[in-house]
């Protein structure tokens, strides 16, 4: 990706923090990239264009770091910890804000809306890929349902997120995080076990 264009992408990013979907203008976009609005439509067809680049890209990057983090992780409470900071990056960056933005705006059947549904699918495939690395052998496993499960962990991600940016309590992800820790080490604490035809022994 070229330097201008990684730099239109990001003005567009940073736009929907500060304006929101609907003041995300092609020359609000403009003045925090510093550039001419024309250098916009050199590297992108229209606005959707643009933003469907961005939330690609945000999106990519994100899912990359999440999996690099929470490689190897296979306890519920490391996994919280690390869910923990990896959601302080998100906030901090202006990537939840951005993608909140975007699900508020985004119009059906038009193609930003269909490359919101790709990326979630993408958010999905990681929370089904962690619920089932830390289901593995646990009693629980049988009862849980993990596309189910994964589904609503995103769609909770981004409803927390709204509330929070709507009243600014920032306790909400803080409250959610620390519960979380708390029931992780519970769950923990249930022993694994291994099937075979005769007998059932904890890990």
């Amino acid at each position: 990706m070229s330097d201008t264009r990684s730099r239109v992408i990001d003005a567009a990013l940073a736009s929907l923090v500060a304006h929101g979907y609907s003041g995300t203008t092609a020359r609000a976009i403009a003045q925090r990239g510093g550039f001419a609005p024309g250098v916009i439509y050199y590297h992108f067809t229209d606005l959707d264009d643009l933003l469907v680049a961005a939330l690609t890209h945000t999106c990519t990057a994100r899912v990359r770091r999440y999996r690099e983090v929470l490689e190897g992780v296979d306890k519920a409470r490391p996994a919280v910890t690390a869910l923990r900071a990896l959601y302080q990056e998100d906030s901090d960056s202006g990537h939840v804000a951005a993608v909140q933005e975007i699900y508020a705006g985004a119009r059906p059947g038009t193609r930003l809306a269909e490359q919101l549904a790709t990326e979630t699918r993408h958010w999905e495939v990681l929370a089904e890929d962690l619920l089932t690395t830390l289901l593995r052998g646990k009693p629980l496993a049988s009862v849980v349902r993990v596309p189910v499960a994964a589904r609503a962990a995103v769609a909770f991600y981004l409803g927390m997120e709204t509330l929070t940016h709507l009243d600014q309590d920032r306790s909400r992800p803080t409250e959610l995080f620390d519960q979380a820790a708390r029931l992780a080490t519970v769950f923990d604490r249930i022993p694994r076990v291994r099937r075979n035809r005769h007998t059932s022994r904890p890990l």
